[in-house]
This record gives C-alpha cells, sequence and structure tokens, in this order.
C-alpha cells in the first residue's frame, strides 16, 4: 500500500521545513496510523523526533506508549509487536466497517494525543480489460531497449471502477505468485530475483477512476491482484505534502491533536490477472 510507503520518516523530513509552531522534541511524537475496513489494527507506529542537527531530524520508535482504538463507548487497547514495530489488535471483536467512526487516544508519558477518522465507502465496480499480460521473458543482448520499449506500447491492460463524489482513490498491483519465475535476464543475479517476491507497485492518490497496468512496470510471471483503495482527504494532503519542491517546505499537515503525524481509514476491493509466457 501507498501508506507503507509513506513512513514517519517521510513525515520527519517534512518538519525540517516547518514553521517555529511545530514543536519538535522528546516531549512530542509522531504518529502513523492506518485502519482498514474490514482488516485487524496492526498498523500503528509512534516515534519520538527530535533534532539531529541543522540539516536532519532523528526518529526513535517508542514501543511503551499506552494506545487504544475507541468506537461506540467501548475500548480496544494495543500492543506493541517487537518484530513489526507497530501496534497491534487482532481482536475479532474490533470489526473496522465502512462509515463508521474510530478514535485512537496515545500515552506518552504525561502527553496525551487524539484523532479520529471516519471509514470510506470501498470502490465498486472493478474491471479489467483483460485478464492477463502476456510477456516474452527478457534476453540481455542489443535487442533489450526494443523490446522493452515494444512492450511499454504494446502490453497493458486497463483497470477501472466506479467513481465516488469527492473521494480519492490509490492502486497496488502486488505478485501473488506462489514461486518466482522472473521477466528479466536470466543473467541478472539470483540475490535479485529473491527481491521480486516482495514486489508491490503503488501509485499516487487521486480522483482517477482507472488505471493502466503496463508491461514493462512488473518483474515476475503468474498471478497478479490489483487493490484499488479508497482514501480520506487527510492522507491524500500528506502525501501531497511529502512530494512539495523542497524548495518551498510548509508545514506537514497532522490531524492529530497535542502530537503530530496521521490517523486515517481506507477501504480497498480488488481483482486479479494473470502475467503469463506468449
Amino acid at each position: 500500500m501507498k501508506y507503507l510507503t509513506h513512513t514517519i520518516s517521510l513525515f520527519c523530513l517534512c518538519l525540517i521545513g516547518c514553521s517555529e509552531e511545530v514543536t519538535v522534541g522528546i516531549d512530542n511524537f509522531v504518529v502513523e496510523g492506518f485502519i482498514v475496513a474490514n482488516e485487524a489494527v496492526d498498523n500503528i507506529k509512534i516515534k519520538a523526533v527530535s533534532p539531529f542537527n541543522d540539516e536532519d531530524l532523528t526518529s526513535t520508535e517508542i514501543a511503551d506508549a499506552t494506545v487504544e482504538i475507541l468506537y461506540e463507548g467501548n475500548v480496544y487497547p494495543l500492543n506493541y509487536n517487537e518484530v513489526t514495530r507497530k501496534y497491534e489488535n487482532l481482536n475479532e471483536s474490533l470489526n473496522i466497517a465502512y462509515n463508521n467512526e474510530y478514535s485512537i487516544e496515545i500515552r506518552v508519558d504525561e502527553r496525551i494525543a487524539t484523532s479520529s477518522t471516519i471509514v470510506p465507502n470501498p470502490p465498486t465496480g472493478l474491471q479489467l480489460s483483460a485478464d492477463e499480460l502476456s510477456i516474452p521473458q527478457l534476453t540481455l543482448n542489443f535487442n533489450l531497449g526494443s523490446q522493452i520499449s515494444t512492450l511499454f506500447e504494446e502490453e497493458r491492460i486497463l483497470l477501472e471502477w466506479d467513481a465516488i463524489d469527492g473521494q480519492s482513490f490509490f492502486v497496488v498491483i502486488e505478485n501473488k505468485a506462489n514461486t518466482i519465475d522472473s521477466i528479466l535476464p536470466e543473467e541478472v543475479p539470483e540475490s535479485a530475483r529473491e527481491l521480486l517476491s516482495s514486489f508491490r507497485f503503488i501509485s499516487a492518490p487521486s480522483e482517477e477512476t482507472s488505471f493502466e497496468i503496463i508491461a514493462v512496470a512488473l518483474e515476475t510471471y503468474g498471478l497478479h491482484v490489483a487493490k484499488v483503495y479508497t482514501v480520506n482527504q487527510e492522507y491524500v494532503d500528506l502525501y501531497n505534502n511529502t512530494e512539495q519542491d523542497s524548495r518551498d517546505l510548509n508545514e506537514p499537515p497532522s490531524n492529530i491533536s497535542n502530537a503530530l503525524g496521521i490517523f486515517t481509514a481506507f477501504a480497498v476491493d480488488s481483482i486479479t490477472f494473470n502475467v503469463v509466457k506468449p
């Protein structure tokens, strides 16, 4: 997901250009909280942020915060996962449902931060112009450039979905094949091929309701899934801020009261396609 790549480090980089109104120090912290409809809560990060020097910031993960999700008078505590370094609640009684509002409360020492978000509706009407992409295995020779150019022009499928007034979306493409069968030339080292198992393409948020899946953006044969996420405006604002011109930095948006960062919700639907050899 795009939210997986827009980490707290990006938010911290934005703070370099903040106005003096933003207090950065050991008594403050940054929240990166994402919840997804019909999925367990397992993606809440808390970090302390402090100046490192005049040009950089350093951030330290906070593992002993008290983090709770609040919904309709019920309180759901989150536990820190030492492996993922995130706070999570895997209790099935906490159901993230469409159109519901959820709040979060984070306590770090004497500071208490809060926020809330409303879960959007999922995208509907997902469809593909074809259910497979045909890609010949690339060979490392003087024709490689021509092969890639042909693939770029000819091998692509169109993903479309229905519009939702005032709503933005982003697209994630993931490899779901059980084994790694690389499109890359055989001369590519095995160590590089192993990295393909975690291939994930993520688009920028947009109000567009279509997305072209281009063959040259993919790296392996086999089953792939295209996920379309509905996102809230607070996420779009943060994304746009991290993409701004470094010569014109503004204070990064934050919907966290008494701290910095973001707490937002997504809804998702998906469709699969295959990448095959001719």
